[in-house]
């Protein structure tokens, strides 16, 4: 039962962000439509980023699609970081660094390296 209490949580959490956050990209909520063009994204771009928002959130969540889903939330995050930069989008750039190095993390885990 020790063993049980040391699973970190946060990758559940963060998981559930992104899962929420792709979803709504995919559903082409207004607000992500709109953010999608100011960053000079297309509604297609934006519906891909989702997809790989949504399906790496859903594997995040889990020990077992951990790293895959973890490599899923990096490309996503490195496609919306890239954009945000060349748009001058500072106060965005920052937050998505951090889920950014929190993919990258979640992708560092493999089965002789479990987290």
């Amino acid at each position: 039962m020790a063993h049980a209490s040391r699973r970190p949580f946060w990758f559940p959490l963060l998981g559930l962000g992104f899962a929420i956050a792709g979803a709504d990209k995919v559903l082409g909520l207004s607000g992500y439509r709109r953010l999608s063009s100011h960053l000079g994204l297309s509604e297609q771009a934006m519906g891909l980023i989702g997809a790989g928002e949504f399906a790496g959130g859903v594997l995040v969540a889990s020990r077992a699609g951990r790293r895959l889903g973890g490599l899923a939330l990096t490309m996503a995050s490195t496609a919306v970081l890239t954009s945000e930069l060349r748009k001058g989008e500072d106060q965005l750039a920052l937050p998505r660094s951090i889920l950014l190095a929190a993919s990258v993390l979640a992708a560092a885990c493999s089965p002789a390296r479990p987290c």
